[in-house]
């Protein structure tokens, strides 16, 4: 991670400023917009900030009228690993998370080519006492379930209570290019990633590429 923030040039402050394009990777923001999420009170600052990502082909610029539109470069490879840096920042800051219980579940699967995200109210930073922390696998097409099932099976002795869904990576390409609302189009937008946050947003810039936005 370091490394990556050490080649770039960015530092930690700069990276927070990308959370408003990781809630809604399909939008477009403009400054004002992006200040008022990231509650940063310097125009200069973020303004700034905006030049240095565009120059990094994370962030593409556009005027309209006297006023900067900034969106997501999803086509450019190297935005992969910038969001998956943010994704790791947000991440580390939950402390009110029980990482330790879902070691335990992710301990019994073989295979860690797949993508984790807990999502739900927990996602939100909403839970209560008595809320389930909601878990997402997404998995290669061609694995099965089944040990992901019996994985799961371990959050249902935990406190908080651990439930989850499997989806394989085609489903949730389908559910995000599908024009119905469900579950994919949910934990696009709510959601913190524990593992395979490039994976995730490969499967996400392709629907985007094929129309899929909220």
């Amino acid at each position: 991670m370091d490394k990556i923030i050490h080649k770039s040039g960015l530092i930690k402050k700069e990276l927070a400023l990308l959370r408003p394009f990781i809630k809604e990777p399909w939008k477009e923001f403009t400054l004002s917009e992006i200040k008022k999420i990231t509650k940063n009170k310097s125009h200069h600052y973020v303004f700034e900030a905006m030049k240095k990502f565009a120059l990094l082909g994370l962030i593409k610029e556009e005027k309209k009228g006297n006023t900067n539109i900034y969106c997501l470069d999803y086509k450019n490879e190297e935005t992969l690993s910038y969001l998956a840096l943010v994704e790791f920042l947000i991440k580390e800051e939950r402390i009110d998370i029980q990482y330790k219980n879902l070691r335990k579940i992710t301990n019994k699967l073989k295979n860690q080519f797949y993508v984790l995200l807990i999502c739900g109210s927990y996602a939100e930073k909403k839970q209560k006492p008595s809320s389930d922390l909601d878990l997402a696998f997404i998995i290669p097409d061609s694995e099965s379930k089944k040990i992901y099932e019996i994985a799961l099976k371990e959050g249902e002795l935990m406190i908080p209570e651990v439930h989850g869904f499997i989806f394989t990576q085609e489903e949730v390409y389908q559910m995000l290019t599908n024009k119905e609302f469900n579950y994919g189009k949910e934990f696009a937008k709510k959601h913190i990633i524990i593992q395979g946050a490039e994976t995730y947003y490969r499967i996400l810039f392709e629907a985007m590429k094929n129309g899929f936005k909220i």
